[in-house]
């Protein structure tokens, strides 16, 4: 998963993020998909260095 939003990164994700953490693919209300952290890379890595 790749946060998009810098602000996001910091005020929400870097928080609750930890492994074991259960989180949901969504398209509006419904649950399309679901997913267990098993691993954290780098929370702070900036996903637009990669796009360059």
């Amino acid at each position: 998963m790749w946060i998009l939003f810098p602000e996001m990164r910091k005020e929400v994700h870097a928080k609750r993020i930890q492994n074991g953490v259960i989180g949901y693919f969504m398209e509006g209300s419904k649950k399309v998909g679901i997913a267990e952290v098993i691993e954290i890379l780098d929370i702070h890595l900036n996903v637009k260095l990669l796009n360059s």
